[in-house]
Order: C-alpha cells, then sequence, then structure tokens
C-alpha cells in the first residue's frame, strides 16, 4: 500500500518506463523500511522525526577551494545521527 501512495499516477506512454518508476519506487521504499527500522531500534522517534532528521542532514555544507574538500563542522546532532546509524562522521 506504501509503495501504490508513493508514486501517484505512473503518467508514462511506456511500459518500460513503468516498469523503470515502479522498480525505483520499490528501490526507495526499502531504503525508508531500512532508515525507519534503524531509528525505531534506537528510539529516535522519541525526539525527532524522519522529516527533521532528513532537514538536519540536509545542513551538511561541503566546499572545494582550489580542488580541496573542505567540510563545515558537523552539529552535534548531526554526529548523533550519524553514530546511532553506523556511519561514520565525515571527515
Amino acid at each position: 500500500m506504501k509503495l501504490k501512495n508513493c508514486l501517484g499516477r505512473l503518467r508514462v506512454h511506456s511500459d518500460f518506463r513503468m516498469q523503470n518508476k515502479i522498480f525505483i519506487g520499490f528501490v526507495a521504499l526499502i531504503i525508508m523500511a531500512h532508515i525507519h527500522k534503524i531509528m525505531a531500534s534506537n528510539d529516535m522517534y522519541e525526539y525527532t522525526t524522519l522529516a527533521k532528521m532528513l532537514k538536519t542532514l540536509e545542513r551538511l555544507r561541503v566546499q572545494y577551494v582550489n580542488g580541496d574538500r573542505i567540510l563545515f563542522p558537523l552539529t552535534a546532532e548531526q554526529k548523533d545521527i550519524f553514530k546511532k546509524f553506523g556511519i561514520s562522521a565525515p571527515l
């Protein structure tokens, strides 16, 4: 049911494009289910929502100067998200 609601109308003109759109929707659904599982197992829903967590991660900033990558410092909340997901914080 979730997949159907996420896809909306399949405004496509070929069977090949419809299959591609459904496949991408299915992969996205698997990823979202995994994110939900990790958030639930780490009790993250007690203090944040999925949308707020994604908004926090959107604030990650990288700048390239003369070919060198400079990452702006992570907030405590961003560090906590990386830790709970078992991902090493970017340097």
